[in-house]
């Protein structure tokens, strides 16, 4: 009987059929990968626009500060030693305006300047670096090392305790025997002096300072990068005058009033 020339478990179709399927499976894992690949690659993608979306939202913020509310201050001189020396840089902020006793600020050299500056001025002048010491509306006395401030709440005054002047500082002044007679101070303006009181030109020569004269408070010291430090507003007690201290103040008064008659 001659054998027929089909097949009778039709193998060849069955091998087509499990290439075929097979082929179709390699091309769905293949564009699988190729999806999740390209999946991957927008998300590192993605990732990588965020980052650099906020490294630039983070330097132009750092920008607006830098010109629009800090400026760097470069210490010269001895009049704030020894918290302050030359070579040091700091930062100020110009635009907030709620000045506190201790507070230490950069005022204009030139009185008045400030009145009518404008954002340029910083560039060509000079300041001064000064501690507030005397509020608005009060008055200030000083005698030797101690000053004496007299405001409503305490009328008889208080002596303040300034632990940021240096011994040296404190002794010269009561050796010479300073006296500053009572000063009523305006009511826009502060009483600013150095803390090396015996080498400052400050309020006791040139008077208060309007606030339009207060160019900014410091708020870092940030160079030499080992003394930075945030700046902290010193704390002060109500020292209540002792009866030596009114001794020493009634000869004082006697003393300057006379000599200037």
């Amino acid at each position: 009987m001659p054998q027929s020339s089909q097949n009778p478990f039709n193998i060849t179709s069955v091998t087509d059929e499990t290439a075929s399927k097979n082929t179709k499976e390699t091309e769905f894992s293949s564009n699988l990968k190729s999806d999740q690949n390209f999946d991957y690659t927008k998300k590192k993608a993605s990732r990588a626009d965020l980052v650099w979306s906020l490294i630039w939202i983070f330097t132009i913020s750092l920008l607006i500060l830098k010109f629009a509310v800090y400026q760097q201050v470069n210490v010269i001189g001895e009049s704030m030693e020894p918290n302050f020396s030359t070579g040091q840089m700091l930062l100020v902020n110009t635009i907030n305006k709620n000045i506190k006793r201790g507070q230490v600020t950069a005022v204009y050299e030139d009185k008045d300047a400030g009145k009518n500056s404008n954002y340029f001025t910083r560039f060509n002048t000079k300041f001064y670096l000064k501690r507030v010491i005397g509020l608005p509306n009060e008055e200030i006395e000083i005698i030797g090392s101690t000053v004496i401030i007299y405001n409503s709440e305490n009328p008889d005054g208080f002596a303040l305790k300034e632990n940021y002047v240096g011994s040296r500082a404190k002794l010269v002044e009561d050796q010479k025997k300073y006296y500053f007679a009572k000063t009523k101070i305006p009511s826009d303006s502060y009483f600013v002096m150095g803390d090396n009181r015996s080498n400052s030109t400050d309020s006791r020569v040139r008077g208060s300072f309007p606030v339009y004269d207060i160019f900014g408070q410091e708020t870092l010291k940030y160079w030499p990068l080992e003394k930075a430090e945030l700046f902290h507003l010193p704390e002060y007690p109500i020292l209540p005058l002792s009866d030596s201290l009114k001794s020493i103040r009634d000869e004082y008064k006697t003393k300057y009033s006379k000599s200037t008659v």
